[in-house]
């Protein structure tokens, strides 16, 4: 299976306050060439995936991969402000009691989660009719932390006949936190591991996909370059421009992360289509390699001075 170097978050989506909007930005990403969509049971309070849905039925089906993901998912009370997207985020909003009490409900639970096989069926089934398709390309365990139990065995299992039945082209493990647990080694040579790192925080072991490669480091850079006067210099003398012009950390991030995480394609997220026809050109035609390379090396640098 092949993905578009960079592929679409969903988590984000349903913060458009429009369908017309959504469709604009999913649109966007596949007339710039990502063609992957990434998306998650619990995304946009619950409603995610058949948002998706929607558009997948405008563009062929081969001409796009889907993975979502199962062991996480969204509480009654977010469940049924999920319908109404719009005026619930804006109730949320202006309630930060109601607020709290959604995240609480949506935060993970004390207790530990267990990924079986039983779940897994079940929430692959959810999906697909979400989605309104007959498969997935990839099924992912959704954000297993150290003390959750996944039990590989059955999951395996699963994941093959779910395979020879059609419903799923590929399975892996999709890994936000507790990094130093690899879960994706029970599912090894043919799991996909999807995993959060940026540039700054590399991922521990070899993975596919990386997530959450721009808010962070560009946060950390930007507010480093701005507090020291002499750092910014000595990073527009070796960049030859200046790395607080709007819009280019954005761009030399992207650029780089694939490099700098060792996977194969990265996920992006936004709500306004000119951003990601941005985040498609930054990677396809990415700056100068000189220009790439010592870029790397002054984030290099800074990481290991802040290690230090």
């Amino acid at each position: 299976m092949r993905v578009s170097a960079v592929g679409f978050g969903c988590g984000g989506l349903m913060q458009s306050p429009s369908r017309r909007e959504r469709m604009a930005v999913l649109g966007a990403a596949v007339d710039n060439g990502i063609t992957h969509f990434d998306t998650a049971r619990m995304y946009g309070l619950g409603m995610a995936e058949a948002e998706l849905g929607a558009f997948l039925r405008t563009v062929p089906r081969d001409t796009v991969t889907v993975a979502t993901k199962f062991g996480i998912d969204v509480g009654g009370v977010a469940r049924r402000l999920g319908r109404f997207q719009a005026p619930a985020r804006a109730l949320l909003r202006r309630a930060p009691a109601l607020r709290r009490t959604v995240k609480r409900r949506q935060a993970a639970p004390e207790a530990a989660r267990v990924y079986d096989a039983a779940g897994a069926a079940r929430s692959l089934d959810e999906s697909l009719t979400a989605l309104g398709v007959d498969y997935v390309d990839i099924l992912f365990v959704h954000g297993p932390r150290p003390g959750d139990t996944v039990a590989s065995g059955e999951l395996r299992q699963f994941f093959e006949s779910a395979r020879r039945q059609g419903k799923i082209r590929a399975w892996g493990v999709s890994q936000d936190e507790g990094l130093e647990v690899d879960f994706a080694a029970a599912f090894a040579p043919e799991g996909v591991s999807q995993v959060r790192a940026d540039l700054l925080s590399p991922a521990p072991r070899p993975a596919d996909l990386a997530f959450g490669v721009l808010q962070r480091p560009c946060a950390i850079l930007t507010a480093a370059l701005r507090a020291d006067a002499g750092l910014a210099d000595r990073w527009r003398e070796a960049l030859q421009c200046d790395p607080l012009a709007p819009g280019l950390l954005p761009r030399l991030i992207l650029s780089a992360s694939a490099a700098a995480t060792g996977c194969r394609a990265i996920l992006y997220s936004s709500t306004d289509p000119r951003r990601v026809a941005e985040a498609a050109a930054a990677v396809s035609a990415p700056p100068e390699p000189g220009t790439l390379a010592r870029f790397l090396a002054l984030a290099a640098e800074l990481r290991g001075g802040a290690a230090a």
